[in-house]
């Protein structure tokens, strides 16, 4: 029974939880400048996350199941410690846990955004939409969901939406979109057997390396200059350090054993990016 409950908490994927937490919450604390009251961080912040993006990610095992076969045999579905029908009742309850905490907690406008984030979650794994086959719109649906979406909707939900936000949200956006490409390097084989057109299968490794680099990157290039400025905090500099990580990603791309911990750095690497902004907001720095 726990190897089965175990089973499904991984087919919600937690470690994904953990971006769109900070995201959430960076957005509020950039909106108020302060850290945002505890109410909104448990059940906007927290709770609300672990719903919109467990559900994403075990709808995306119900519908991927035959990709996780031959990519992650490892996985819960593939390995036959629950079944395809039991995760997606879990991602039924899910959508509907995330709804209910909208309708709660959130006004009218706001909850829009997580009915958004829903839509998007959904279109992006069932047919005949499937935007997760679809080339270069993957990882901009990714990027929207995990960063633009749920950014911008944590500050709406204070009823404030300055250029400063506009900007963070768009640039940190661009960034994921082009780190989302990471993953693709990992199912190279199950995309291919499936046919999927992912961009490493289309434009191929190296150019998709640089797509990879260039995203990463773009938070590095942009807001320095802001900065200096005076468009943004001074604070903002602090980016510059981070080229160095941005350089040993890179490195990791060249050879295919390498492919997961350059995932992992791409994604940590990212979620460092998004919460810097909500640390300097808070006065941290």
């Amino acid at each position: 029974m726990m190897e089965k409950i175990i089973g499904l908490l991984r087919t919600m994927r937690p470690m994904t939880w953990i971006s769109v937490m900070l995201t959430i919450f960076t957005g509020m604390t950039v909106a108020l400048k302060t850290v945002p009251p505890l109410t909104d961080i448990v059940f906007i912040s927290i709770l609300l996350p672990i719903c919109m993006v467990g559900y994403a990610n075990s709808l995306n095992a119900y519908t991927d199941y035959r990709l996780d076969e031959i990519s992650r045999p490892k996985r819960a579905i593939p390995r036959g410690i629950v079944r395809r029908k039991t995760v997606l009742y879990l991602s039924g309850l899910l959508f509907l846990f995330s709804l209910i905490i909208a309708l709660m907690f959130l006004d009218p406008i706001p909850s829009l955004f997580v009915i958004a984030g829903l839509l998007l979650s959904t279109a992006y794994s069932v047919q005949p939409t499937h935007i997760k086959s679809k080339g270069v719109a993957a990882p901009m649906a990714i990027a929207a969901g995990y960063v633009f979406v749920p950014f911008l909707g944590a500050s709406v939900m204070y009823g404030i939406l300055r250029a400063d936000i506009i900007i963070i949200a768009l640039v940190l956006t661009l960034q994921t979109t082009g780190a989302s490409v990471s993953k693709d390097f990992i199912d190279l084989k199950g995309d291919a057997a499936l046919d999927m057109q992912t961009l490493p299968l289309t434009v191929g490794l190296k150019k998709s390396r640089i797509i990879v680099y260039s995203g990463l990157s773009i938070p590095l290039i942009v807001f320095p200059p802001l900065a200096l400025g005076g468009y943004l905090p001074r604070e903002f500099l602090w980016y510059l350090v981070m080229f160095i990580w941005i350089w040993y990603i890179n490195s990791l791309y060249k050879a295919p054993p390498s492919y997961e911990k350059a995932y992992i750095h791409s994604f940590f690497f990212c979620t460092v990016s998004i919460v810097i902004p909500g640390i300097i907001y808070a006065g941290v720095i």
